[in-house]
């Protein structure tokens, strides 16, 4: 695709569908460098300012990237659920992915005082922790770090063997063990900083921004059966909501 000059769209615009559409055929992949200015300028026969603008509207749209000193790259696709009460698995395979998972941890406890005010739990009652990696592609996405009720796990007893999250999807397993399906969940997401931890899971670099999404979710009757904190990388997970206006009153 050339730039032309006899149509009414702007050069800017012409020379950022150009880069999209290197992007879109794979001749520029994710991690690929993009031409400096000056390159750009000579290839496309564009001024300095055409090509600022192209690149800027790329980089504020996350298409691409800066790394200061260096130059322009190409940044990883990143994967939007569904606004929906929806499992990673569900999202994933909705994005044309293959999910996965890791089973890092799996013990009875007794949970912290907040986790037990939310699942509505007795004195001496205890709850899963369940600390799952998430994949999608065999490429790490997140981090699952899960409370729930004691009743619903065991090897032994309980609905679900912890052990079968290693493959299965956890919201498949409730629905399918459960006498009712799940209803609904109270969600806040907020952007972090990687811990240590998080870092070395998830393959990224230190100091690298992470979204952290705190779920709580409900059983049809009403009962809470999920404490969660989900961290995910933020260079290839965004968030998305939609939103409408609502009926306004006369006046």
């Amino acid at each position: 695709m050339a730039i032309d000059r006899r149509t009414s769209t702007p050069l800017y615009l012409q020379l950022k569908d150009v880069v999209l559409r290197e992007i879109q055929h794979s001749a520029l992949n994710p991690g690929d460098r993009v031409g400096s200015e000056a390159a750009l300028e000579r290839t496309h026969g564009v001024s300095r300012i055409t090509v600022r603008q192209a690149i800027n509207a790329l980089v504020q749209e996350g298409t691409l990237y800066r790394v200061p000193g260096k130059g322009t790259y190409v940044a990883a696709r990143k994967v939007a659920p569904l606004a929906a009460f929806t499992s990673f698995s569900e999202n994933m395979i909705a994005q044309g992915l293959t999910p996965s998972y890791r089973l890092l941890a799996a013990e009875l406890v007794e949970p912290p005082a907040t986790i037990r005010q939310e699942l509505r739990l007795g004195e001496n009652d205890h709850a899963w922790s369940i600390q799952r990696l998430l994949l999608a592609g065999g490429e790490p996405m997140g981090l699952q770090y899960g409370f729930y009720p004691e009743r619903l796990f065991g090897r032994d007893h309980g609905l679900i063997a912890p052990d079968s999250l290693a493959t299965t999807s956890l919201y498949a397993s409730l629905e399918e063990m459960l006498d009712e399906p799940l209803w609904k969940a109270e969600e806040t997401v907020e952007p972090a900083i990687a811990n240590r931890k998080e870092v070395k899971l998830l393959a990224i670099p230190i100091g690298a921004p992470v979204l952290v999404v705190r779920r709580l979710a409900y059983l049809a009757s009403g009962k809470p059966v999920e404490s969660v904190k989900l961290v995910f990388r933020g260079d290839t997970y965004r968030y998305r909501v939609d939103l409408y206006r609502g009926q306004r009153s006369p006046g």
